[in-house]
């Protein structure tokens, strides 16, 4: 498994999962001191082309909590209200925890920015970090279900959500 951060120039705007068999629960989503956040598992390669749009487009993106060996699956994570400081900043940290089906760690980063300098829209919208867990299995990856954990930070309010969303890793076959 391999973990790879992507840093993107992003626009705030609402987000639409699917709602066939979403991945998000009560972990996958959290509201602590009026800071939000939400972990959005999805297949979608051209997830950075949906996000990307006018704030008036809300983007659409197909949850995805199977994957066959060889697929892909990325792990966005939204906030939402972060407390600003004196000059009108923010700053959003996390820590980034991909765990395999037998607990063992696959991947970890802490402290990892999530967003930093001044907010472009309103802080209620949401916005996406700019660590984005993007997973596809090597061949000695096992099958089964993975998990990723993340804690969001909001430096300036000082608080933190942990959030966790799990995917399964499926042998070669049809997806049931």
């Amino acid at each position: 498994m391999r973990t790879v951060t992507v840093l993107l120039a992003l626009a705030a705007a609402s987000v639409v999962t699917a709602a066939e068999n979403p991945p998000l629960g009560a972990q996958a989503q959290k509201t602590v001191a009026g800071f939000s956040g939400v972990l959005i598992v999805t297949p979608d390669e051209d997830w950075v082309t949906k996000w990307n749009t006018s704030p008036e487009s809300i983007p659409y993106f197909h949850s995805g909590a199977t994957l066959r060996k060889g697929g892909k699956l990325f792990v966005l994570t939204l906030y939402s209200n972060p407390q600003l400081d004196a000059a009108g900043a923010a700053s959003v940290s996390m820590d980034i925890d991909v765990l395999r089906p037998d607990g063992s760690s696959s991947s970890h980063a802490a402290g990892a920015v999530c967003t930093q300098g001044k907010v472009t829209g309103p802080v209620e919208s949401m916005y996406l970090c700019h660590q984005v867990v993007e997973f596809f299995d090597e061949p000695a990856d096992p099958v089964g279900k993975w998990t990723v954990r993340i804690v969001l930070k909001d430096d300036v309010r000082k608080v933190s959500i942990p959030l966790t969303t799990e995917f399964k890793l499926a042998a070669d076959g049809p997806i049931v």
